[in-house]
């Protein structure tokens, strides 16, 4: 049985739709395809995460690093993608853009070729909020869309 050993989570503000996390060795921004019905992309030292709507809200976002495939689960994710993530530090962190860092770096594991699993939910009631007169108050919404998004090595 997998064992987690650590994790780290932010509530970023998506731009263009994308939500980035990153290795310590990030130095070349990927060029996913924003247009294509995904919920992840990753390539070396990156994962991008799409959220539903462009922008004017902060998603709730959780990376897990597990030391094998983390345990099936059984809540109730509106969405489901992977990846493949090609890390070169054994670290990610959770950025705005690759800007600036909202979390420290967590310790992933040794260089190499990971596996990406990412969970979403919260993306309908988002749809159907987003225009409504409420949206537009003082504090952008916080945590309607949730994504959970479990790494681990590949052998």
């Amino acid at each position: 049985m997998a064992t987690l050993l650590g994790s780290i989570d932010a509530t970023p503000t998506p731009d263009y739709r994308m939500i980035t996390i990153i290795g310590g060795d990030f130095d070349s921004f990927g060029h996913p395809d924003t247009n294509a019905a995904v919920l992840c992309w990753a390539g070396t030292e990156q994962i991008q995460l799409f959220s539903e709507i462009s922008t004017g809200h902060r998603p709730h976002v959780t990376v897990e690093a597990w030391d094998g495939p983390a345990p099936t689960d059984t809540g109730e994710w509106e969405a489901h993608g992977h990846a493949e993530l090609h890390s070169t530090s054994g670290t990610l962190g959770i950025s705005i853009f690759d800007e600036r860092m909202l979390t420290p770096f967590m310790p992933i594991g040794a260089p190499g070729t990971y596996t990406v699993d990412v969970h979403a939910t919260g993306r309908r009631r988002l749809r159907a909020l987003y225009g409504q007169d409420a949206w537009y108050a003082d504090e952008l919404p916080t945590g309607i869309e949730r994504f959970r998004v479990r790494v681990w090595r590949q052998p």
